[in-house]
């Protein structure tokens, strides 16, 4: 009668344990998906007259390069991204919410500019009824920084800055410790047989190193003592991309959005990658696997 009585405690025990017991052992619901982003570094198509380095004009109006940005599109679609940011201040929302449905409607007649010909087309392709605006203000006062530089006999690290190494003393250390390196210039100039292939150059882990050595290792060393006229240079450089990260954050669809994809200058890429790196809600996507996918 008590081993009877003892199986009863035990039988009851587990029956009162029972839905605790299961709630405990049910797995953990899986953590919410990042949100992917897409950074699609480009050259400007018709150069520009306020970067350091100003690239080359490339008109992509002509038919060849059209049917190659179709191609190019057709690969960037496979993003799905849930929204396509572009580089225009947010001021210039209005302009390109106007722009982009004449876009949609087959009436605007597009220019030789990445954002009319690369990103209006993305976004035109995926279906989105909209493109968001990105871009933010930022100081870089470049020609303060070569003032400095030419009044205290560092004129030889900002002499072709983004086009060759420096070659000042400490600049020729830096190149016999590392080897031979490749700059934004290089990237940009390399020959490429189409439009694809300079878009999976300018996107590489080559470009984006060559970005971010032309800060560090060049135009960091502007400076002495107290002064840190090149650091700050890069700091301003660096804090307009953290702007631009905030853009992105304040636009997105928390709850909703899966992928997005920002179409800018190829020099930003590596320092939003680098803001994107340890982060909770968002992680960068390469694009190459896409461009060079068949």
């Amino acid at each position: 009668m008590t081993a009877f009585r003892s199986f009863a405690r035990f039988l009851l025990s587990l029956a009162l344990l029972g839905p605790a017991a299961v709630a405990t052992a049910q797995p953990k619901p899986a953590a919410p998906a990042k949100i992917k982003v897409y950074l699609v570094g480009t050259f400007h198509f018709g150069g520009s007259e306020t970067d350091v380095h100003k690239g080359t004009k490339t008109d992509v109006r002509t038919p060849q390069m059209q049917r190659e940005l179709d191609e190019l599109v057709g690969k960037l679609a496979k993003t799905r991204a849930d929204k396509v940011f572009i580089e225009f201040k947010l001021p210039d929302q209005p302009f390109a919410d106007s722009t982009y449905a004449l876009y949609r409607r087959g009436q605007l007649k597009a220019s030789n500019n990445e954002v009319y010909q690369l990103a209006y087309r993305l976004a035109h392709k995926l279906n989105r009824p909209r493109v968001y605006c990105a871009d933010a203000d930022g100081v870089f006062d470049y020609p303060a920084a070569q003032a400095y530089a030419q009044q205290h006999g560092q004129e030889q690290i900002l002499n072709n800055a983004f086009i060759t190494p420096p070659q000042d003393s400490l600049g020729r250390l830096i190149s016999a410790r590392t080897g031979p390196r490749q700059t934004p210039n290089d990237i940009e100039q390399a020959p490429d047989k189409t439009l694809l292939a300079r878009f999976i150059r300018e996107n590489s882990e080559a470009a984006e190193r060559a970005q971010m050595d032309a800060y560090l290792l060049d135009v960091a060393r502007i400076g002495g003592g107290s002064s840190y006229a090149g650091a700050d240079l890069a700091g301003e450089f660096f804090k307009r991309n953290v702007r631009i990260y905030t853009n992105l954050l304040r636009q997105v669809d928390l709850q909703h959005d899966r992928a997005i994809v920002l179409v800018i200058g190829q020099g930003h890429v590596a320092f939003l990658k680098d803001i994107l790196k340890y982060n909770s809600l968002f992680e960068v996507a390469d694009v190459v696997p896409l461009l060079q996918a068949k």
